[in-house]
């Protein structure tokens, strides 16, 4: 994105109706519109700032097409935050007194409409960004389904990772069910689950 110059021009002094200063006007004029079409640098923005634009662009892409795919109403979207690995597991597992051997790669939180991602989350890989997918499908979910009680959490899960594969697919990635570790009776599993 290129930054938008904006110039205000002001012409001091009185007019005069001499003919130089008719003659210098116009060459006031093409010396600015010279000077205006010059590259201009871009102006410094901290590593962070240029995240959370491309976060916020890639969320706005993800949300159109999952409005696209899905007959789901496209929700205003969540906020999305960073987290810590151990963030992440204790907001998950909060009984579990010490840090598990898996790897929360993102949760969604719908009492606050935050998704909370890993802060190792690398915005350059589909299979990463996919995880940002998954936790907007929940968001989604609990924006247009009325049952969205304990015992429909499998069908909505099942539902996240199915969304997660085929838009991993129209990504680009080979094998999407690879690339998240994950196969057709694990999902089904999942989907039948009441917990």
């Amino acid at each position: 994105m290129s930054p938008l110059l904006t110039a205000t021009v002001l012409f001091a002094g009185r007019p005069s109706s001499s003919p130089s200063s008719h003659r210098r006007r116009p060459l006031a004029i093409w010396l600015l519109a010279l000077l205006l079409a010059l590259p201009v640098a871009p102006v410094a923005s901290s590593p962070g700032d240029d995240m959370a634009v491309a976060l916020a662009r890639i969320t706005r892409e993800q949300s159109a097409w999952l409005a696209a795919s899905t007959e789901y109403r496209e929700p205003d979207l969540p906020g999305v935050r960073f987290e810590s690995q151990a963030a992440l597991q204790q907001r998950c597992f909060p009984a579990f007194p010490e840090n598990l051997d898996v790897r929360v790669r993102g949760a969604y939180d719908p009492a606050e409409g935050n998704i909370y991602l890993d802060d190792d989350l690398d915005l350059s890989s589909p299979v990463e960004l996919s995880y940002l997918l998954h936790e907007l499908v929940h968001h989604f979910q609990v924006h247009n389904r009325e049952d969205i009680s304990a015992r429909a959490r499998g069908r909505l899960e099942g539902e996240a990772y199915r969304l997660q594969l085929r838009w991993l697919g129209e990504s680009g990635v080979d094998d999407p069910w690879g690339a998240l570790g994950i196969d057709e009776k694990t999902v089904q599993i999942i989907e039948r689950s009441t917990r």
